[in-house]
């Protein structure tokens, strides 16, 4: 396990010593740190910041089923594959380098790759082009073909939970720890559950509201990269931060269900467990693309009726 600087002088030391892999599996709980090593790693590699570089390729999930496209014949312009898909960066890779010098490739969130995008990318992992270092990302590496973790030298980056500093923030989870209180108080007539389930859309509204301003200009691109890059492509860095930010904000609703616990009691604990479940589904629901605030609903309805219950 690794922090991130201890993750980038382990690359560096590798990369001096002449032994550094050519697929390097990057995972851990936070994108935003997995991003920062491969970049960090490749500016290494390349000699200079990677931005825009002519020899750095880039592959992230897009569209609303949130997948790395594998690239359809139907998809190509002027014969070319079309950006952003898996055959088109190993079309680039396969190339001479721009440069005369190394050429690196980054595959966000990579186990979005679906089976086609996956079996086309092993043929690179097994016979790699000179030269070429290839970093994988990934949150959920389970998710990953075994074939694809096992071509692979795998790193885990840790680092320490991400706070969102934001005061409206702050306020809503305020909010929200009196709501579960309330619940958990019981209090078993429809008046009470009535006004909980009232309260809980207003949370719900609020909560779509400061998870759209937080996402808005939080990906780290400037007016020239969202002018060169396809409009897809942005599209799809804006989401993987969505999904970043939106990750720790269930987290930070996670602690708040397990602060409110009760000090005793077998039933509550019980229902504390199937709350938190009922959380964990909804987590992972999202993870399946469904929508953020109809999948974080079912949650607080579902644990609005596991309190509530005698």
């Amino acid at each position: 396990m690794s922090d991130p600087s201890k993750a980038i002088q382990i690359l560096t030391s590798a990369k001096s010593a002449g032994r550094l892999h050519h697929a390097i599996l990057l995972y851990g709980t936070s994108l935003v740190a997995l991003e920062n090593v491969a970049k960090s790693a490749s500016e290494i590699l390349l000699g200079k910041y990677p931005g825009r570089h002519p020899d750095l390729f880039e592959l992230r999930p897009e569209g609303k089923a949130r997948h790395i496209r594998v690239g359809a014949e139907s998809d190509k312009v002027g014969g070319d594959w079309p950006p952003n898909t898996m055959r088109r960066m190993i079309r680039d890779l396969r190339q001479t380098s721009n440069m005369g010098g190394e050429k690196v490739a980054i595959i966000y969130e990579a186990d979005r790759m679906n089976n086609v995008a996956a079996n086309a990318f092993l043929k690179t992992l097994e016979e790699p082009p000179s030269g070429t270092t290839i970093f994988i990302l990934s949150t959920r590496p389970n998710d990953l073909l075994d074939t694809i973790r096992s071509r692979c030298i795998a790193m885990r980056v840790d680092t320490p939970p991400e706070r969102i500093d934001d005061e409206e923030w702050k306020l809503w989870l305020e909010d929200f720890k009196k709501w579960q209180q309330a619940i958990m108080r019981g209090g078993h007539t429809r008046s009470s559950a009535g006004n909980a389930a009232m309260r809980a859309y207003g949370l719900l509204s609020r909560f779509d509201a400061i998870l759209s301003r937080l996402t808005e200009g939080s990906a780290n691109l400037d007016e020239i990269s969202k002018e060169e890059l396809d409009d897809e492509v942005v599209e799809a860095i804006n989401s993987g931060e969505r999904r970043a930010i939106r990750k720790r904000m269930l987290g930070d609703i996670e602690e708040i269900c397990v602060e409110c616990a009760p000090s005793c009691g077998a039933i509550q604990a019980s229902k504390l467990s199937r709350s938190v479940q009922e959380l964990e589904k909804s987590a992972s629901l999202m993870e399946l693309n469904m929508a953020d605030v109809p999948a974080l609903e079912q949650f607080m309805l579902n644990s609005l009726r596991i309190w509530m219950r005698q």
